[in-house]
């Protein structure tokens, strides 16, 4: 894909007579959401799998966070675990947010209420138990294997309790930990995945001819030519 947008600036510049910082491009485009939001994603980086242009047309992302919190739910992890299903209720206002805990609101809230990130798992262990981040992390690491989660388990509940969190509460905390953390996605990883998504949504946006000449000279996706050649017959 960077060989993709790489040749399409080229293109860009050859045609239009000036170049483009994508690099300095506003995030906030509203005509590149709305492309997104429509599922017309063919060519793009990361959303153009069926299952993916199903996502973002449920999911109708807004902002560039929201790119980092898609390519995050579309790992194998969370669909196994159903992960989607809660989110996408919650943010479209077909059930209430769940709130575990006050103190993990600011932890929770940009992913309505379901562990997504590896930096969230981090954050509630750290919360909870007391520690530092860098500690939290240790413990998140541990919780990926069977000998691991007992271990993080036999000090997560004296520790919490130490802390004054009910038993409800630090239960609950720790169901989610344990269903969740193995199946958590680096949020920094995704969003270096998210900025060449975002810059080749803008660019079919703005630029689809240069674009898709792009993608037909480089091939970044998982589609044949001709499909993305009848994709640039509809644009």
């Amino acid at each position: 894909m960077q060989s993709a947008i790489s040749y399409t600036l080229s293109e860009i510049e050859r045609i239009e007579g000036a170049p483009i910082d994508i690099d300095a491009i506003a995030l906030d485009d509203h005509a590149t959401f709305d492309l997104i939001k429509s599922t017309r994603t063919l060519g793009i980086f990361q959303i153009e799998s069926p299952g993916q242009r199903e996502l973002v047309g449920k999911f109708a992302p807004e902002t560039f966070n929201d790119l980092i919190i898609d390519i995050s739910l579309f790992r194998p992890g969370p669909v196994k675990s159903d992960m989607i299903t809660p989110f996408l209720a919650t943010r479209h206002g077909l059930r209430v947010r769940p709130i575990i805990h006050d103190d993990l609101e600011d932890v929770l809230s940009e992913t309505e209420g379901v562990v997504v990130f590896h930096e969230q798992v981090i954050e509630i262990i750290a919360t909870l138990g007391g520690i530092t981040l860098a500690e939290a992390d240790e413990k998140r690491r541990a919780l990926g294997s069977q000998e691991g989660q007992q271990a993080v388990c036999d000090w997560f509940f004296p520790a919490a309790t130490a802390r004054g969190y009910s038993l409800e509460i630090t239960t609950k905390v720790w169901d989610v930990l344990r269903a969740f953390a193995s199946f958590g996605f680096c949020k920094a990883h995704a969003a270096a995945f998210a900025l060449p998504t975002y810059q080749s949504a803008w660019l079919k946006t703005h630029y689809p001819a240069a674009f898709l000449a792009g993608v037909l000279t480089h091939e970044p996706g998982m589609y044949p030519k001709r499909v993305i050649l009848d994709e640039a017959r509809h644009c």
